[in-house]
C-alpha cells in the first residue's frame, strides 16, 4: 500500500510536483530521530521483559511527545528559512505532523506485538495504510491538483489511528517520574544512535539529490526507492515479531533461542531471494506500465537496486539476533562506517551521476553493512552456544 501510494502520486503529479512532496517528507523522516531516539526498537526487547508494560508505554509516549514538539518547531523554522523553494511551509508542516503521529502509531504497534495481539496489529496496519491509499485514489478521481490535500489526508489518517491505538491500549500517562524517563533515555542511547545512523543511511540520498539536482531528479529516483524500501515490510515483520520471543527464550532456553534464530533467518533469506529476483525481472516493465514513459529512468534504477531486498532481508535476520541478545552496541561501529561512507560518497557521486550514482552508492554500502552484521551475529551465536555448553 505504501508502494502504491508513492507510485500513484508520482504518476498523477509527475516528477516535479511529487518530487516536492518527496523532498519535504524525506527531510522530516531524516530528522525524526530527534524524537524517535530508537525507542521503538528498545521497547521490543525491554517491553517483552517488563512487568508494567502500560507504564513503560506511557513513558515512551511522553518522551516522544515532548521531544517531538521541540523537533517540529526547530525543523519547520530552519528548513523553511534555508530552502523555502524546496520546503514550502504548508507542505513541510503537513509532513512533519504525518511523521510525528505515525511515530506514535508505531510505538502502539510495538505494544500490540509484545502482547502478541497480532490480529489486532495487522488490522490496524491494514486500515491505516488502506485508508491513506483510498483517500489518494478518491482525490485523484476528483481531479484535485493540490498536493497539500494529498499530504494532509495522509497526516490526518496518521493522527486518527495514533489516537485510536493509544486510547485502546490505555498507557499510564498521569504520573510524571523524571527518574523513569531519564533511565529509559540512558538505556536507549545505543538504540538512538543506531536509529540515527540508519535514518541518515536511508534518507540522505534523497535529501542530497533534491538539494543538488532539484525536485525533478528526486521525483524520478523516489518511486524506485519507495518500492524497494516498501518491500522491507516483509522482513521487518519477521524481525519485530521474533525479537520479543528471542529475548524471552535467551533467558529460559538458549538451545531454543538458537533454533528460533536459524528459522527466522531462513525465512527472511527466502523472502529476500524472491523479492530481489522479482524486481530484477519485473522492475522495469512494471514501472513503465504503472508510471509511463516519463519515469523510464525509474525502471532502470529499480533494476540497479534489485540486490537490496536480499541483502536487507538477511540484515534483518542478523539484527534480530543481535538485538535480542542485548548486543545492540556492537551494531554501532558498522552502522557508523556505512552511514558516513554513504553520506560522503553521495556528496561526491550525486553531483556527477545523479540518481544513478545514488543507486550505486546504496548497493555498495549495503554490501558492507550485510557483511558486518553477519560477522557480529555469527559471533554472538557462537558465544551463546559456548556459554550454554559450559553451564551444562
Amino acid at each position: 500500500m505504501v508502494m502504491l501510494f508513492s507510485l500513484l502520486l508520482a504518476r498523477y503529479f509527475g516528477p516535479e510536483v511529487s518530487g516536492s512532496y518527496t523532498s519535504a517528507f524525506a527531510i522530516a523522516s531524516l530528522t525524526a530521530i530527534a524524537f524517535n531516539m530508537g525507542l521503538d526498537t528498545w521497547l521490543l526487547r525491554a517491553g517483552a521483559l517488563a512487568q508494567e508494560l502500560r507504564k513503560t508505554f506511557g513513558n515512551v509516549l511522553k518522551i516522544k511527545a515532548a521531544a517531538g514538539a521541540v523537533w517540529a518547531l526547530l525543523l519547520f523554522s530552519i528548513a523553511t528559512k534555508l530552502r523555502p523553494d524546496l520546503y514550502p511551509a504548508a507542505l513541510l508542516a503537513t509532513c512533519i505532523l504525518d511523521v510525528w503521529f505515525d511515530s506514535i502509531f508505531s510505538t502502539s504497534l510495538a505494544i500490540m506485538n509484545i502482547q502478541r495481539e497480532i490480529k489486532q496489529y495487522s488490522l490496524f496496519i491494514l486500515l491505516s495504510r488502506g485508508l491513506k491509499l483510498l483517500g489518494l485514489i478518491i482525490l485523484i478521481i476528483a481531479g484535485n491538483q493540490n498536493i497539500i490535500m494529498f499530504a494532509g489526508w495522509r497526516a490526518f489518517c496518521s493522527l486518527v489511528f495514533a489516537f485510536i491505538a493509544v486510547i485502546l491500549l490505555q498507557p499510564i500517562l498521569i504520573k510524571f517520574e523524571f527518574s523513569n524517563l531519564s533511565e529509559i533515555l540512558h538505556n536507549t542511547r545505543s538504540f538512538a544512535l543506531s536509529d540515527l545512523l540508519a535514518t541518515v543511511y536511508m534518507h540522505a540520498d534523497v535529501v542530497i539529490l533534491s538539494n543538488v539536482k532539484g525536485k525533478t531528479a528526486a521525483g524520478i529516483y523516489a518511486p524506485a526507492l519507495s518500492l524497494i524500501n516498501a518491500l522491507f515490510v516483509f522482513p521487518n515483520a519477521v524481525y519485530t515479531y521474533v525479537i520479543p520471543s528471542l529475548s524471552r527464550w535467551l533467558k529460559k532456553n538458549t538451545d531454543r533461542f538458537i533454533e528460533l534464530s536459524r528459522k527466522s533467518f531462513l525465512i527472511v533469506s527466502l523472502i529476500g531471494i524472491v523479492m530481489s529476483l522479482g524486481i530484477a525481472i519485473l522492475g522495469k516493465p512494471a514501472t513503465n506500465f504503472f508510471l509511463g514513459e516519463r519515469f523510464f529512468t525509474s525502471g532502470e534504477l529499480m533494476v540497479r537496486l534489485s540486490p537490496i531486498p536480499f541483502l536487507k532481508c538477511m540484515e534483518f535476520g542478523f539484527a534480530a539476533i543481535i538485538v535480542a541478545a542485548n548486543k545492540q552496541r556492537t551494531r554501532l561501529i558498522p552502522q557508523a562506517i556505512t552511514a558516513i561512507l554513504n553520506f560522503v560518497l553521495n556528496l561526491i557521486i550525486i553531483p556527477r551521476n545523479g540518481a544513478v550514482g545514488a543507486a550505486a552508492v546504496y548497493v555498495a554500502t549495503e554490501v558492507i553493512l550485510f557483511v558486518s552484521y553477519g560477522i557480529i551475529a555469527i559471533r554472538t551465536l557462537k558465544t551463546i552456544r559456548k556459554v550454554s555448553v559450559e553451564s551444562t
